[in-house]
């Protein structure tokens, strides 16, 4: 469906370029003017690597990663850049161990499988994030880091055990800056950002993220229009005090909802481009399948040093989801073969979650017994709520391969009742990394866990319970020499589970527990470092269908997962970046009610790999001028559960030609450069209905000024 520039959602851009071109300039001119009088200083100093990060927030602490004994992997803005990155499906392309999920119709959720276990769970700047029907531009977002395996020892019970994949929000420097940029591509894609920093007098900097897109996309009846606006405002004292303000505030208009093709045998014969379910004009009156989405967010950050070894960290945050839809639901378990397949209707959805958080951490060094230690120790609060309204059924019959025939919407059941799940988790935690001797690392962590949940059904409580946790985490590093550490780790992590029983009762968290050593090796000194990590994952307490009545669970699943990673990162020579990831991972069940043992788990391949590599040429007559090339291998991978029919392998090659000259930036992106077809998968319990189908060869033109 294509839609004129001229319906464009543009208010939020207008209104930032008001306040970014507005009246409060001369006060930015009239502070740096009265700054000239101060004597200049030169700083000089080492930029840091271009794909590669040596620390990452995620650890919670300033050390290198180096020195950790666990597998984070950092992907920075400058590589989300060079890629042409515009979706989060798109943020983890070239991490090892992650893989892009199917998402909730569409609506820009963050589904990865991390490590063969599904995670829509994860962080946002630190804090757990409930992001099911979350919505987040990636405007906004500074950096992707990933820590692998179970981090219940600092981040309590979030979701899933395979690890958790936190988007770093940008926030406000200590200069001024600005860019504006504008996007044109296939199928009308249309896109304008924004992102503008200035400090003020005092210590108080402010910086403004946008951005406002269309797109029709190659789906038929999968359009959306979307827009972001994420202000946020930092005081600094010079003496080790700061206060960060981040908000965002993200709204996103889809015409349908989106979930693909059915995942049936034979899926490969199905249109690419048909929208499978309700379409307008179905039957007069009864609009067709759509979704709107709005998530606001905001975080106040406060960090204080005390002396020269001690500081403190207090932290709030709040976050609101709202999804307001019509879903169709492909009824894969009754179709027969043939060409007709019955389709649930899911209108009138509406769907909320909210969450609060606090955070208070000391952070310190000291030497005890001739050893040195860096501890850090917490406590916090988090609450979280995620239901809706009940929605009105309806069932009709498509025919996969006549879009038109429909047959006619019969309602089947009316709206149930309001139902919602409730989470409460206090946690308290420690983490001490000593020096046990000049090349030896020790790090211990501990976190004990209150988790209280309930769920509510129509207005009242059906089922509550709590649970007390213990989650460590033990891990030693040797540093075998200056450019090589060797690493090995054990872990525990608890993630609550809520659900129904015979018994209508909840039961004990989900449980991950992982054994992992690895070596990290630095390829060319303070430029190209490398990792290898072999991990054995297992999964244990899922609930799974109960074999007395499907249509309740019971606890009983486990799985398990080993794999090896190796990634590479960092500059090779001037202007040339490169990233690269392997994966070998064999993940499958272990016990269960109604699946096969030593099924694997759907849309996890054995092999996967991905690399990356930008040059930018450095010979004067053609300075400023770039070329960038990438090529990703997924492997074959089963389809469903329990396993079927498999979704085969393919390799998809992007490009991009970029060239820069003065504050103008110009870059061609090309995304699946042969046009390769090929199908994604969802979670093994969550999407796993429906396929993503490929996108098309596509190109997109960014133009970008920086002032």
């Amino acid at each position: 469906m294509q839609r004129s520039i001229n319906h464009l959602p543009l208010t939020p851009l207008v209104l930032a370029l008001g306040i970014a071109f507005g009246p409060t300039f001369p006060a930015f001119a009239a502070g740096q003017s009265s700054r000239t009088d101060l004597p200049s200083v030169t700083v000089t100093g080492t930029a840091p690597a271009d794909y590669q990060a040596d620390s990452a927030s995620s650890s919670r602490t300033p050390t290198l990663l180096k020195d950790l004994a666990a597998s984070i992997q950092v992907v920075p803005r400058e590589l989300l850049r060079d890629r042409g990155v515009g979706r989060t499906d798109q943020l983890l392309d070239t991490v090892s161990g992650v893989l892009a999920e199917s998402n909730y119709g569409g609506n820009g959720a963050t589904f990865f499988n991390i490590r063969g276990f599904s995670e829509n769970n994860g962080l946002r700047d630190g804090f757990r994030n409930y992001g099911y029907i979350a919505f987040r531009d990636v405007q906004n977002i500074e950096q992707v880091e990933v820590f692998k395996g179970p981090a219940g020892a600092l981040y309590g019970g979030v979701g899933a055990v395979g690890g958790y994949v936190n988007t770093v929000s940008k926030r406000p420097q200590r200069d001024n800056a600005g860019e504006l940029a504008v996007t044109l591509g296939n199928d009308g894609l249309g896109r304008s950002t924004l992102d503008i920093n200035r400090a003020l007098d005092n210590g108080v900097s402010i910086r403004l993220n946008g951005a406002v897109e269309q797109n029709s996309t190659f789906r038929d009846n999968a359009g959306y229009d979307a827009w972001s606006i994420a202000p946020a405002i930092s005081w600094v004292d010079g003496r080790g005090t700061s206060l960060t303000l981040l908000t965002e505030l993200n709204h996103l208009r889809r015409d349908g909802f989106d979930f693909g093709v059915p995942n049936l045998p034979g899926y490969q014969v199905f249109s690419r481009t048909r929208y499978y379910g309700l379409r307008n004009g179905v039957d007069a009156g009864v609009a067709g399948d759509f979704g709107n989405n709005d998530t606001q967010a905001a975080s106040l950050l406060f960090e204080t040093v005390l002396n020269e070894r001690w500081s403190a960290r207090v932290a709030a945050h709040y976050s609101h989801a709202h999804q307001r839809s019509q879903q169709s639901f492909p009824n894969n378990f009754s179709y027969a073969g043939g060409a007709l397949l019955d389709y649930s209707i899911y209108s009138g959805a509406n769907e909320s979650s909210r969450q609060y958080d606090l955070q208070a951490e000391l952070l310190g060094s000291f030497s005890a017994a001739g050893m040195r230690h860096a501890l850090l120790a917490g406590i916090d609060y988090g609450y979280l709520e995620q239901g809706g309204a009940g929605s009105a059924v309806s069932t009709l019959t498509l025919d996969l391969f006549n879009p038109n025939y429909i047959s006619p919407l019969t309602p089947l059941a009316p709206a149930g009742p309001y139902h919602q799940a409730q989470g409460k988790d206090l946690g308290i935690y420690v983490q001490d990394l000593i020096d046990v001797a000049p090349r030896w690392k020790l790090q211990l962590g501990l976190r004990a866990d209150r988790f209280e949940n309930r769920e509510v059904l129509g207005g009242a409580v059906a089922a509550s319970g709590g649970q007390t946790a213990v989650s460590p985490r033990v891990g030693v590093v040797w540093q075998a020499s200056a450019h090589t550490s060797v690493f090995a780790d054990w872990s525990r992590s608890h993630a609550p589970n809520v659900a129904h029983s015979i018994s209508n009762s909840t039961y004990d968290a989900e449980v991950g527990q992982q054994s992992e050593a690895g070596v990290r090796q630095e390829l060319i000194q303070n430029r190209l470092n490398a990792s290898l990590a072999v991990f054995d994952l297992k999964r244990t307490n899922i609930l799974t269908s109960d074999p007395l009545d499907p249509t309740l669970q019971v606890l009983t699943g486990k799985q398990a997962s080993r794999g090896l990673e190796v990634d590479v990162a960092g500059t090779v020579m001037p202007g040339w970046k490169l990233t690269a990831a392997y994966t070998y991972l064999d993940a499958v069940i272990k016990s269960d009610t109604s699946l096969p043992v030593g099924d694997r788990l759907s849309n996890v391949p054995r092999h996967h790999a991905s690399a990356w590599s930008s040059y930018e040429f450095q010979a004067p007559a053609l300075k400023g001028l770039g070329v960038g090339a990438g090529v990703f291998y997924v492997g074959e991978r089963d389809a469903n559960l329990p396993n079927t029919y498999r979704l085969g392998s393919y390799v998809r090659t992007d490009a991009a030609l970029f060239y820069r000259r003065g504050a103008w930036r110009t870059q061609l992106t090309i995304a699946n450069l042969f046009d390769r077809r090929y199908y994604t998968g969802g979670a093994a319990s969550t999407f796993n209905y429906a396929l993503d189908p490929s996108r098309p060869l596509s190109a997109q033109l960014t133009v970008s000024y920086r002032f």
